[in-house]
Order: C-alpha cells, then structure tokens, then sequence
C-alpha cells in the first residue's frame, strides 16, 4: 500500500512538473510571436517640478529602435534602458514586456537638492543621491542656494555622483560640492534649518559659511563635522538671541570652535 501509494506521488510530481514546463514553452512561444503593440510610460516625480516628459522618455526609446509593432522578442530592453538613462534626470529606469503586446517603462525623476553657482557664474544642481543635474527650462523651487569659490561645474562628461564608493575619500571630504551636498541634506531633514538657511558660501579657505534668512549675519560653519551639535547650538543660540532682542547686533556668529560660538558684533 505504501509502496503505491509512493509510486502515485512520483507520477503526479512528474506529470506536474511536465506540465509546468509545457507552459513555460507554450508562454515563451506565444511571446516571441507577440507584437509591441503599446509603449506605456510611467514617471515618478514625487511632487517635484518637472524636468523629464513622456515624450522626451519615447523620443529617447525610439532612438534605440524601433519598438511598436516589433515583436516583443526582438526589442533590445538593454539598449533601451541604456538609451532613456541618458537623460540627466532619469534615475531607476525599470523596462519589461508583457504578454499582451505592452512594453512598459517605469523611471522616477532625480530630485534637486541644492542649486550650486560656481565662481565662473555657471549654475547646476545636486540631487538627493549626489549626481550633478543641468537648469534645465523652469527651477526647481524652494531650493537652498550655494556659491563661493567652487571651481568645479557641470558637464555631460562630469556627471558623477558624489556619493561614489569609488571616489577617493580623501579628495571627496576637501571637495566644496561634497560638503555643500552633505550640508543641504542635513538641512533638508530639519524644518527649522530649511525655514532658517537661505544661502551656503564656499570662502577662499574651502570653509562654510552660511546666510541666514533672517538678519545679516554671516554664519561661521567651518567643515561639516559635528553638523548636528554646531546646529543644535545655533538653534538655542538664536531662539535665546531672539528672546533677549539681540539677534540683529551680530555681524558673525562661528560654530567651528567645539562646545562654544564665538560671536562678534556689529
């Protein structure tokens, strides 16, 4: 009994298994004959402005090739993800194909962090990964602002990611778009430092400094060392100075020295 009953299971995971590469034959054979019959586009823009269309992303996909009315399996999905990423503010580009004909691209557009101004007047930004993006037509608004002595600027052979682990570190910690972009991320994460920042400055020294919304000081930052602790003076400096009326009688506030601000005035 045991021994049929033994016999029985092979045969059902056999014709079971049998089955199931059966119909991934029959699906495969069905998809090579399937023809592209729609190209649907889908884009994240996590309520940012917008840089990157749906034409600009189909333009860029008929380039690469011709995709409607192809057969499914002739489509290059490599050349085609390749081509789209081409595009500055395409990031996490997705292409897969479907049985019923559809080619699906799906790609969240790179969010501004940061407007940089160099001192040859170029503008570009930095994303929230740390890759330079070109102005593209319109701004990206509410955005913190940056300029000083910055050298560097942007180009298409200069798109790199300044979070790239194979960026040496030590050039990467004197690189004024590293600390202006590790700085706006800080400063991005805390909505009293967005209501407060108005403007990071690059001086002669590669030091910080930044431009309060309110009032003229000149904020002394130094590195990006011990953010959280130099922020978390300034804070309880400022909403004491505030408290007392004597914010505006400041001309420089320095945060560099540890466990103190050095403040002169006017």
């Amino acid at each position: 009994m045991k021994k049929a009953k033994k016999i029985l299971l092979i045969i059902t995971t056999i014709l079971v298994l049998g089955g199931l590469v059966g119909l991934v034959v029959a699906v495969s054979a069905v998809h090579k004959q399937t023809m592209c019959k729609e190209l649907s586009i889908n884009i994240r823009y996590n309520d940012a402005d917008n840089f990157i269309t749906e034409k600009q992303v189909r333009d860029l996909a008929e380039k690469a090739g011709h995709i409607e009315n192809q057969p499914i399996d002739k489509i290059d999905i490599p050349a085609l993800k390749k081509a789209i990423e081409k595009h500055p503010y395409a990031a996490h580009v997705d292409v897969k194909t479907s049985i019923d004909g559809i080619l699906r691209i799906s790609l969240e557009q790179r969010e501004a962090l940061v407007r940089v101004f160099n001192q040859d007047g170029n503008s570009f930004y930095i994303d929230k990964e740390g890759v330079l993006l070109p102005v593209l037509n319109g701004t990206a608004s509410r955005l913190i602002t940056a300029n000083g002595f910055i050298a560097q600027q942007y180009t298409e052979e200069n798109r790199f990611k300044l979070t790239d682990p194979a960026t040496d570190s030590t050039q990467l910690a004197s690189n004024p778009l590293f600390k202006i972009y590790k700085l706006a991320q800080f400063i991005n994460k805390n909505d009293f430092l967005k209501a407060f920042v108005e403007e990071i400055f690059i001086n002669q020294r590669n030091e910080i400094e930044i431009i309060p919304k309110v009032g003229d000081q000149i904020i002394q930052f130094g590195d990006i060392d011990r953010m959280d602790e130099k922020f978390t003076y300034l804070k309880a400096f400022y909403h004491s100075a505030t408290t007392k009326g004597g914010w505006n009688k400041y001309a420089t506030i320095s945060l560099k020295y540890k466990n103190q601000i050095v403040c002169s005035k006017k």
